[in-house]
């Protein structure tokens, strides 16, 4: 009999394991406790070996370095679901919400469950077994985290989480924490994160104090320039256990399949590989991975992430800057590889400038009249190997102007690279450099009223 008068049933060694999972805390005394905190969320980050700690970002990112919404882009909704044995199942919902180019939010929550269990108790008559009644076995786990970018290449974030542990009346609830910083190096091929994880007070199960698993990660990651890849590793260490090592891989064939492997050289069950793929669905992104568990049997999981494309940015994001600041730097101008092309309204047909502007100005904050909408409709098209056109829906204004911004994917600062207002609604431009990320958007401009930023569009040269 269990330490709080009942005993159980229960059909199969899946289900052995993940109770053993929930009560090992209550009676081993040199094991961490709340061991459902280590299990993870997302597909793509599983399929990779878990080595996301330098890769996290948007909504898989929060579960591995909550630094990592720093650099979101992005509002995405996920929706996980991982399959395990013997009917035990895992859900996920989580949204993430990029509110300006620096600052990050996202909340998730994760419920673990299986089919209810029978209860029996001994017989007084008889000595056996006596049906009574069923009970259930649940974890659930709330994260709440904020992503801050520091710099250009510099993030920070916390997460704080609350959790509930349930195993008939078993009962445990408690909060934990998690902190992240994750760096981009020059360049944006190299990145390295580091994160503490389940950092809060012990948790009380029926008369012990068990500690949460306080974990520790330290990660690196390379992209490559010359093909859709990334490589990456980590190391885990829980307090009380040894080192695991965790490689992992993405290729991409082409923009909307890739591929993922990774190993984890662990003490957990299971082999140790992973697999998986993604595809991207226009805008969205389907990801699935296997890992099998040895005799437990194989594990399938799958995620949906819905991306509802990156919010508008208003003006007044934007602050004013020092003298030393207003100087745009040699990099950002290499990085922006050549200002798209110009426009006449006369004969509206592109003409390239020699030399560009003398003077890129920023943009100012200021009081928009609501009828000021910014454009719609932005996007870029394909016209042929060496020119790419950047087009927007025109508003039916013969009064209306455009300017066009830009900057690096990695870098805050946006440029304004037309020096006088457009009066068409198309720009080309053709780009040199490959391997550069470039974000564009669009004002819409009357007299002396600017628009707010239109919703960002991103290219990267193949």
């Amino acid at each position: 009999m269990y330490k709080n008068g009942f005993q159980a049933s229960i059909p199969g060694i899946g289900h052995i394991f993940f109770v053993l999972i929930l009560i090992l805390p209550i009676y081993a005394q040199n094991t961490p406790g709340v061991q459902f905190l280590r299990m993870s969320v997302g597909s793509r980050a599983q399929a990779m070996g878990e080595a996301y700690t330098a890769i996290a970002q948007n909504s898989n990112g929060i579960y591995y370095n909550p630094a990592g919404m720093g650099f979101g882009l992005n509002r995405e909704l996920l929706l996980f679901h991982s399959e395990w044995f013997e009917d035990i199942a895992m859900e996920n919902m989580t949204f993430f919400y990029p509110f300006t180019t620096r600052w990050s939010v996202a909340t998730g929550i994760s419920y673990l469950h299986m089919p209810e269990l029978t209860r029996y108790e001994v017989d007084p008559t008889t000595g056996g077994p006596l049906e009574n009644g069923k009970f259930s076995v649940y974890n659930m786990v709330i994260t709440t985290g904020i992503g801050f970018r520091v710099t250009d290449n510099l993030a920070i974030g916390t997460n704080f989480k609350f959790f509930q542990d349930q195993l008939e009346s078993v009962k445990a609830s408690g909060v934990a924490f998690d902190l992240g910083i994750l760096a981009r190096l020059p360049g944006y091929q190299w990145s390295v994160g580091m994160a503490i994880q389940h950092l809060g007070p012990a948790v009380k199960y029926l008369d012990a104090l068990e500690k949460l698993p306080l974990t520790y990660r330290a990660g690196v990651a390379y992209r490559f320039t010359n093909f859709q890849g990334v490589v990456a590793l980590d190391l885990v260490k829980v307090k009380g256990q040894s080192w695991n090592v965790l490689p992992g891989i993405e290729l991409g064939f082409t923009d909307n399949f890739f591929v993922r492997g990774g190993y984890q050289v662990s003490d957990r069950e299971g082999s140790g590989i992973t697999a998986g793929f993604g595809v991207k669905l226009n805008r969205h992104k389907l990801n699935y991975v296997y890992v099998p568990f040895g005799d437990l049997g194989d594990t399938h999981r799958a995620e949906l992430i819905f991306h509802f494309g990156e919010p508008p940015l208003s003006t007044a994001h934007l602050q004013h800057r020092t003298a030393q600041q207003r100087q745009i730097t040699r990099k950002a101008r290499e990085e922006l590889r050549q200002q798209p092309s110009g426009v006449t309204p006369q004969s509206k047909k592109p003409t390239t400038p020699k030399t560009a502007p003398q003077e890129l100005k920023e943009k100012v904050p200021g009081t928009v009249p609501a009828k000021m909408l910014p454009p719609s409709g932005v996007k870029i098209v394909k016209v042929n190997e060496q020119k790419l056109k950047l087009t927007w829906d025109p508003i039916p204004d013969s009064g209306v102007g455009y300017h066009i911004y830009a900057k690096p994917i990695n870098s805050l600062k946006w440029i304004r690279i037309t020096k006088e207002p457009l009066k068409v609604n198309y720009q080309f431009f053709s780009p040199k450099k490959k391997g550069v990320i470039i974000q564009f958007v669009i004002t819409a401009v009357m007299q002396d009223k600017e628009s707010d930023f239109s919703q960002i569009v991103t290219y990267e040269a193949e």
